[in-house]
């Protein structure tokens, strides 16, 4: 009998085991016969969740941790979240951005409260982390997020004077930061997508460093971040100090690089062949920031799906095929060109990755 129990204890750890590596493991996409539905599966093959998902609303591309799922029952829509555990939560709440439900990100997700049109955010298992008393909340990056409360809705009237339900902004309120247990850390935080929130130093002064940006908390600290615009147009800088050479420009490229052709659109070069063809012209663009009557200017964006498409980028996405651009997003350099030019502005697009930014679009 006791050999029988113990048999049975060590089939419950094991199944326990297994359970845990599956769940730790990232699923990825599947879909039935006809691809009418998906489901997910682990990277063996084996099916995890059963195809049951609407493809266009259940948009994640892999199962990490969280999910909006959207299956359709007696001609409509059932919306929710799923677990890697299989747990069912907020249901009739999913939190929608640009007609597109949300992604998980570091473990969290982001809802809404219907009944009072606030949002909050669930973690991992479905428990709510953040409760929905905010009027907007950000993507949880490096753990902190970017709320807004108390704030007014107001809609945009067509030519006519009539409401458009769809479109509107908000006014007054306060945006604050914030972490993930929903622990106040930043009055008065304006929301900015240029800072590098995985860059936070804190320290009791504000920091001296020109490429960040300091706010002094609750309690007393000061936080700052880098602020990504600045920090890119620094690396160019410090790479303009010296001469600029064929060896060093391949260094500042992207393992391949994007150029625009008028006849045949974007093209993938590796960098070395690209700085063969295109050395003189980059060389000469770069060096325009060095003149004091040039005309520049530096803005962010984030990678094109649709342009950068292979598994070289993948690490840039999110679950849902998004750019990562939180983390890694691209500094769009614009130099306006001479009078008459055929084209009034030169574009080099540099993608901040670990190794820092680099050259990974162009179009003269």
């Amino acid at each position: 009998m006791k050999k029988f129990y113990f048999l049975l204890f060590a089939l419950f750890i094991l199944a326990q085991t297994a359970y845990a590596q599956g769940s730790a493991e990232t699923w990825l996409r599947c879909y039935n016969a006809d691809s009418t539905l998906v489901g997910f599966k682990s990277k063996s093959g084996k099916l995890m969740v059963d195809t049951n998902y609407l493809p266009a609303m259940t948009i994640a591309d892999e199962f990490d941790k969280i999910i909006a799922a959207v299956e359709e029952k007696d001609d409509r829509w059932i919306t929710y979240y799923l677990t890697k555990q299989g747990r069912v939560v907020g249901r009739d709440s999913l939190y929608f951005f640009d007609n597109t439900p949300d992604c998980e990100n570091e473990g969290f997700i982001r809802f809404k409260d219907n009944s009072t049109e606030k949002i909050g955010v669930f973690n991992a298992n479905g428990d709510i982390s953040v409760p929905a008393e905010y009027n907007g909340l950000s993507k949880v990056r490096n753990g902190l997020i970017v709320g807004l409360k108390g704030a007014n809705k107001v809609y945009f009237k067509d030519a006519e004077g009539n409401t458009i339900d769809e479109h509107y902004r908000w006014e007054n309120g306060k945006e604050v930061l914030i972490d993930t247990l929903n622990n106040l850390i930043i009055e008065n935080f304006p929301y900015n997508d240029k800072l590098n929130y995985y860059s936070l130093e804190i320290a009791d002064k504000p920091s001296i460093d020109s490429i960040r940006e300091s706010f002094k908390g609750v309690n007393g600290k000061f936080y700052s971040f880098i602020n990504y615009e600045k920090e890119a147009e620094q690396v160019i800088r410090r790479y303009l100090k010296d001469a600029v050479t064929p060896e060093g420009l391949e260094e500042l490229c992207f393992e391949e690089v994007i150029y625009w052709d008028k006849d045949a659109g974007w093209l993938p070069l590796p960098k070395k062949e690209f700085v063969k063809q295109f050395y003189l012209p980059i060389k000469e663009n770069l060096e325009k920031l060095n003149r004091k009557s040039s005309s520049f200017f530096f803005s962010l964006d984030g990678l094109n799906p649709f342009i950068f498409e292979t598994a070289l980028y993948s690490k840039y996405f999110d679950n849902c095929g998004f750019s990562n651009d939180w983390k890694y997003p691209t500094v769009n350099l614009v130099l306006d060109n001479s009078e008459g030019s055929v084209r009034p502005q030169t574009h080099m697009h540099f993608l901040r990755t670990d190794e820092g930014f680099k050259l990974i679009m162009v179009s003269f």
